[in-house]
Parts: C-alpha cells; sequence; structure tokens
C-alpha cells in the first residue's frame, strides 16, 4: 500500500516538473505558492501584473503548490488550469471560488478575453472545464 502510494505520489511529481522544466513554462513564487505561465503567451510584465493581481486578492494566502497554469491557444483563447481535483465531485462552493477568480482575472488583467477553464488533477489532466 505504501509502496504505491509512493509511486503515485512521485509519478505526479515527475509530471508536474516535466511541465514547470518545460522551456515554455515559467513560475513566479510567493511563499509556498506559485502560478505557472507559459512564457510563448504570457510575457514577463503580464506575469508581474497577475502576480500583484494575486497579492491584492490575498489569493497566495495558506495556499501551497501550484494554484492555477495560464496561457493562451493560437486561436486566441485563454486558458486556465486548477490543479484541485482530489477525487469525486468538485465541491460546489470550489467551483463558485474558481469562476469568481477567473471572472476578476478575465476583467482585470484580460481585458475581457474569451476563457476557458480547466478542472484538473495535479498534472494538469482536465477533469472538467467552463467556459467563461
Amino acid at each position: 500500500m505504501l509502496k504505491g502510494l509512493m509511486i503515485t505520489v512521485i509519478s505526479i511529481f515527475l509530471v508536474v516538473a516535466a511541465i514547470v522544466l518545460s522551456n515554455d513554462f515559467d513560475y513566479i513564487q510567493h511563499g509556498e505558492a506559485k502560478f505557472v505561465y507559459d512564457t510563448t503567451s504570457v510575457n514577463e510584465e503580464m506575469a508581474q501584473q497577475i502576480h500583484q493581481f494575486l497579492l491584492d486578492k490575498n489569493i497566495y494566502q495558506g495556499k501551497t503548490g501550484e494554484l492555477f497554469l495560464l496561457k493562451q491557444t493560437d486561436a486566441g483563447k485563454w486558458l486556465i488550469k486548477f490543479p484541485v481535483y482530489q477525487g469525486g465531485d468538485v465541491a460546489p462552493q470550489l467551483m463558485r471560488d474558481l469562476e469568481m477568480f477567473a471572472k476578476e482575472l478575465q476583467n482585470h488583467i484580460l481585458n475581457g478575453a474569451s476563457l476557458e477553464v480547466h478542472i484538473t488533477n495535479a498534472g494538469y489532466q482536465g477533469v472538467q472545464y467552463f467556459e467563461i
């Protein structure tokens, strides 16, 4: 049982590390939490704006690990991926909180651009999504 759990944890860690260490991704960390972004669609200035937005909203407070991943598709649609899924149904309050956060990010940083929100596991594999 413990061996299986360790293999699962290591596998998730390797998947997340591969995403973060990819040449196209970077992150800004605050305390134990960080947000990851695709450097091909989010420049350093925008990343700093998002970081300041997160600080202003106290989003980092009490959080550890990766908060979300942000990137833009070739078609111009923004994708935000929240690695919060741990099995079962996603709690309704968490869904409302993620939707509210995504709308604020869309309005304050993304200039109202189309946004697709993905609920994912720790390896950023999508479980469900919605559009704003």
